[in-house]
């Protein structure tokens, strides 16, 4: 059933205040109280809308890796470029979201009992985006990946790299500026992952 505009409006202001909170004082010091203090909703309201804080943390992983998807898939450039770009969105993401939500995130990911849960789903995305970018130029020639290209072994490979670098960060509690480096190791994966199957 959609929402009207003034229950998406209470819905986001929810969503909104949880993102912010979180950020700043890692999910487990945040209750529900405090999200809908936050907001200005009532309590009972915020369970109209979610079931329990993990369902928010969800959504704002969901929509967050929506945004990236649709803007790296719709990006100008050869397959390096649209990597390059997609990896660098996903770490100014996660700098902004803070370490205690990626944290959040990602147990989330790894206890999700199926899969069709929105973690799992986030997870997906990150990885059927990895292959439209692979796709999109697939065999057109120089700056693209041949076609004999073997995809799912290089989304799996740049995956892997993705999240060993996000997971280090969360260990080391965010101790380096994660968007910094990013367009040095995030194109030192690409080009050393993908280079010997790229025309020249």
């Amino acid at each position: 059933m959609a929402l009207t505009k003034k229950a998406e409006k209470t819905r986001s202001r929810l969503l909104e205040s949880a993102r912010r909170l979180i950020s700043e004082r890692g999910f487990d010091h945040v209750s529900v109280e405090d999200i809908t203090k936050d907001s200005g909703v009532a309590k009972g309201t915020f369970y109209h809308y979610f079931e329990c804080k993990e369902e928010v943390v969800a959504e704002l992983s969901f929509q967050s890796i929506q945004t990236i998807i649709k803007k790296a898939i719709d990006y100008d450039g050869d397959v390096r470029e649209r990597c390059l770009y997609y990896f660098i969105e996903l770490y100014k993401d996660a700098s902004w979201s803070g370490v205690r939500l990626v944290r959040q995130w990602m147990k989330e990911t790894m206890e999700a009992e199926t899969p069709d849960s929105r973690t799992r789903e986030c997870l997906d995305g990150i990885r059927n985006t990895v292959m439209d970018i692979f796709v999109t130029g697939l065999g057109k020639g120089k700056g693209e990946l041949r076609a004999d290209a073997p995809l799912d072994m290089l989304s799996k490979l740049l995956m892997s790299h993705f999240f060993g670098v996000l997971t280090i960060w969360c260990m080391m509690n965010g101790e380096w500026d994660i968007v910094a480096d990013a367009d040095v190791y995030a194109k030192t994966d690409i080009d050393n992952l993908l280079g010997a199957y790229i025309e020249e």
